[in-house]
């Protein structure tokens, strides 16, 4: 059919660009963001470009769902102002013929929001929270970046490394500050290189002094050493994760990094609200792509930024909605069923009340109306 061509053609077009400008930003957005964390330590740089894969991953479900929206939004909002419903409502098209084309070319893009909401959302986070645990669990001599001041884990020590290790793994310019036991010592040293000895890892510093006195008092002590060890084993990383009983890292583990599976066999209210958001993704995004029709439906005359921000707002409602719900299955205030029938039985409603509204339904409006198909009304003629 011509319609539906032409339509399908103009939304894949709309589609097109919305998703490129939007996936533009979010990647420059991400690009910023995992740039300024592994300038701060709190990623590995050598990580950079897989982060910032895992991290477009998880918003890419959410770029479609709007990109689908605005798509079909701006396609019937040139129709109606071109006048082009009109030519089709003369030709013998009724409304539901756009509902069943939008239907028809967002089913495939709604079918991948799906399967990223339902399998690699819990994927990525995953992948992620891995990534980062292993950057976390390195000594905290391989966490200091060369010309920048490090703490340890623990907070008792500061690390500062002039240059980085060279080919034969010497680091150079070292200036350590450590307050334990009640002491604190500053030792600088031109080089450093990390070694195992008797089953522990030592950082054999070089040609250096060591100064150290009790914690208010003036009493300084300085020693010049032309080789010294400091023991690092006390630093080591914690068992992982994966040494612990599976209940219990489980339970240690964030909702949002748990399999779509795990969570529809739980009855924690965290994991059903974590499902919830996860199931009406992909119907949000149903409801919402039908009702941008409706949303479209104005004078010709009028003006349009009236509409725009009505249709944005009410993309923004369901979206933060969808949240909500969330929290309060997370809280016990409701269960998953009634949130899920409650929050999208609503939006199917008003779905309903718009197109009924713009006259996109078979029955009309009201009593001396009638529904002019292409989403218009006006006055029924006098006999």
């Amino acid at each position: 059919m011509l319609l539906d061509t032409s339509l399908r053609r103009e939304m894949a077009r709309n589609f097109g660009g919305s998703f490129t400008v939007l996936f533009s930003v979010v990647l420059t957005l991400m690009l910023i963001r995992v740039l300024g964390q592994a300038s701060e330590g709190q990623a590995n740089p050598q990580d950079l470009f897989l982060l910032i894969g895992l991290a477009c991953l998880t918003y890419l479900q959410f770029i479609l769902g709007l990109a689908l929206f605005i798509a079909v939004l701006m396609s019937f909002s040139r129709m109606h102002r071109d006048s082009e419903m009109v030519i089709w409502a003369g030709a013998g098209v009724t409304p539901m013929q756009y509902f069943r084309t939008v239907l028809r070319f967002s089913t495939p893009i709604v079918l991948a929001i799906a399967a990223l909401t339902l399998v690699a959302w819990p994927w990525a986070n995953q992948q992620n929270a891995a990534l980062r645990d292993r950057f976390e669990q390195r000594s905290d001599l391989a966490r200091v970046a060369p010309g920048q001041f490090r703490e340890s884990s623990s907070g008792k020590r500061v690390f500062f490394i002039g240059k980085g290790a060279d080919a034969d793994g010497l680091a150079h310019d070292i200036f350590i500050r450590d307050k334990s036991a009640g002491q604190e010592t500053i030792t600088l040293a031109q080089s450093a290189k990390l070694q195992n000895l008797d089953g522990s890892r030592y950082l054999m510093l070089a040609n250096g002094h060591r100064y150290s006195h009790a914690q208010g008092q003036a009493n300084y002590q300085i020693t010049g050493f032309k080789q010294m060890g400091i023991r690092l084993s006390s630093l080591s990383a914690p068992a992982p994760s994966a040494a612990l009983p599976t209940a219990v890292r489980l339970a240690n583990t964030p909702s949002r990094e748990i399999s779509t599976l795990a969570l529809a066999m739980s009855t924690v209210p965290a994991w059903l609200g974590e499902l919830s958001w996860r199931i009406g993704i992909p119907i949000s995004t149903v409801l919402l792509t039908l009702m941008a029709v409706p949303l479209a439906a104005t004078n010709p005359r009028a003006g349009r930024a009236l509409q725009l921000i009505v249709a944005v707002l009410i993309y923004l409602t369901y979206i933060n909605f969808l949240n909500a719900t969330q929290g309060w299955i997370d809280q016990g205030k409701l269960s998953l069923p009634i949130a899920l029938l409650v929050l999208h039985g609503t939006a199917a409603v008003l779905l309903l009340g718009l197109a009924l509204r713009k006259g996109l339904l078979p029955w009309p409006r009201s009593h001396g109306t009638r529904a002019i198909p292409g989403g218009l009304s006006g006055p029924t003629a006098a006999p």
